[in-house]
């Protein structure tokens, strides 16, 4: 089964907390991949700005390791600055390998944002926390909630061709309510998926975050259904320490 050519944009948030970079890398090596329209989104966090106005909130520096007071108009200097930043490198290397991009500047929370503006056959790319990212090893499986529904063929469809581009293993975490059922829908992912080696667990959408863990994935792709709302893939960003790949 080929990826599907409709696939338009990747989309990116970022938040100019920490060193985003390697966030920004992904989206654009994902972006050239599929020959699609990278769009970034630098989103001011609202719970960020808010706290900058409450008495008492410090911050620590990461280079200076000194504590100072948080100000509003000074947050948002250096928002504003680190969205330059952002902008620049990324047209720099947009241009270099010739991609179509866009940049905007929001206020707000990075995943409901990203979210909204996600149309049919666009991808989300969900980052951890700079402070969550690890390296990995190369062989990092590709893992993919399967569920057997329309947006999960068109996620195993990606999933499977990135797998086949960079010789990493697919794991699909299959939800079922029996082992017959499990036994169909593992069948069924084959079948779309030839000559790929698949490896599969049974897993609900309320046990995903445990059992990512477990797996120590590389890359967690998802469909775009009601099971992951804005909230539940908000934690998930927060904890799996890999990137999400949410499929629209």
């Amino acid at each position: 089964m080929a990826l599907a050519p409709d696939v338009r944009r990747v989309l990116v948030a970022l938040s100019g907390t920490g060193d985003e970079w390697a966030a920004l890398d992904a989206a654009v090596d994902l972006a050239e991949r599929l020959q699609a329209e990278l769009a970034t989104l630098f989103i001011e966090d609202v719970d960020l700005l808010r706290a900058s106005l409450l008495p008492g909130m410090r911050e620590i520096g990461r280079l200076s390791a000194q504590s100072r007071q948080l100000d509003f108009g000074q947050m948002e200097r250096t928002l504003k600055a680190a969205a330059s930043a952002a902008e620049s490198r990324l047209r720099q290397t947009a241009q270099a390998r010739a991609l179509r991009f866009s940049f905007q500047v929001l206020r707000g929370r990075p995943v409901p944002q990203l979210l909204s503006r996600a149309g049919r056959w666009d991808l989300v790319l969900l980052a951890p926390p700079t402070w969550e990212r690890r390296r990995r090893p190369a062989i990092s499986p590709i893992a993919l909630y399967y569920d057997a529904s329309a947006e999960a063929e068109a996620a195993l469809a990606l999933a499977a061709s990135l797998a086949r581009d960079t010789g990493v293993p697919l794991h699909l975490m299959i939800p079922a309510g029996t082992e017959t059922a499990f036994q169909q829908r593992l069948a069924q992912a084959r079948s779309h998926a030839p000559g790929l080696t698949l490896s599969a667990e049974h897993c609900r959408a309320a046990d995903l975050l445990e059992r990512l863990a477990q797996q120590n994935a590389g890359l967690v792709i998802l469909p775009g259904t009601e099971a992951f709302d804005a909230a539940a893939l908000d934690r998930l960003r927060q904890r799996v320490r890999c990137d999400l790949l949410v499929v629209r």
